[in-house]
């Protein structure tokens, strides 16, 4: 998979960072940025994709243009 352009991140409510891709396939790709050290979760390792499904519900803030801030 190679990435065209980043979307947006999200901060899980775990406080894993996944960031959301653009594809050159143009697929949406979740890709996990960073691993918060607390997370319990198995499927969170830094670069994982994850479906969108399970990246997106319940993200604590807002769509974030990714290299912002």
């Amino acid at each position: 998979m190679r990435i065209l352009k980043g979307l947006s991140s999200r901060r899980l409510p775990c406080g894993c960072v996944v960031g959301i891709y653009e594809t050159y396939r143009a697929e949406i790709v979740a890709l996990v940025d960073s691993r918060e050290p607390a997370c319990d979760r198995k499927e969170h390792v830094q670069g994982q994709q994850l479906t969108v499904d399970q990246s997106l519900p319940g993200a604590s803030i807002p769509d974030e243009s990714v290299g912002r801030g």
